[in-house]
């Protein structure tokens, strides 16, 4: 009897745990796609890139989510392009949903495949999104949900949880306009000292005659 639940052990930590603990936990990471994001302006087009690292060779991700959060009195609607490490999205359209909302950029990744290219295998670019800045102001980008789980072996409609970790927030500002008060200053100086060389020549050829 000790030796069945020995050898029942044995099976229930091959079968059930140890598929478990060898899939590595993931990290998302919202990064800036090239931008200076503390110094945007009105009208300029900023990218954002989230980023998924953690997996390790062998690790595969049958499902993964992001959803991404921000400010939209401060940043336009986004534009949502899928990443190099997402199977081929055009290959499988319901694979891939990304949704796009003003102040919300979200994608979820989802297949049954039991093939490797059906998966996500590669660390990198999970989404990129591009926003236009509308007004002046601070504030940041910010996970509001993320989420994944693994292929089961033995049951591909089971899949096994993965622990995902959310990086921190990405601020950005978008700076002021210029003020014309002080260019319309120094044009008016301009002027004014132009005035006064021309009234001067004038007088010096008044003089010479």
């Amino acid at each position: 009897m000790r030796h069945l639940l020995c050898l029942a052990s044995m099976v229930y930590v091959v079968i059930v745990i140890w598929p478990l603990r060898t899939q590595a936990d993931v990290t998302l990471a919202i990064q800036s796609g090239g931008a200076e994001l503390s110094q945007l302006e009105i009208g300029q087009r900023a990218t954002v890139d989230v980023m998924l690292s953690g997996l390790a060779p062998d690790d595969e991700l049958d499902a993964l989510t992001a959803w991404v959060v921000y400010d939209e009195a401060l940043l336009g609607e986004p534009s949502i392009t899928a990443g190099p490490i997402v199977p081929d999205p055009l290959h499988g359209p319901l694979d891939y949903l990304p949704f796009e909302d003003a102040g919300w950029a979200e994608v979820t990744f989802l297949t049954f495949g039991d093939e490797p290219a059906d998966r996500i295998h590669d660390n990198g670019l999970f989404f990129s999104f591009d926003v236009t800045a509308l007004a002046p102001g601070q504030g940041e980008f910010s996970f509001d949900l993320v989420d994944a789980t693994a292929p089961n072996p033995q049951d591909l409609l089971d899949p096994l949880p993965v622990a995902v970790q959310s990086g921190a927030p990405l601020p950005f500002e978008v700076v002021p306009e210029p003020s014309s008060g002080p260019i319309l200053a120094v044009m008016a100086a301009f002027i004014a000292a132009g005035c006064v060389a021309a009234r001067r020549r004038r007088r010096y050829d008044m003089g010479a005659r």
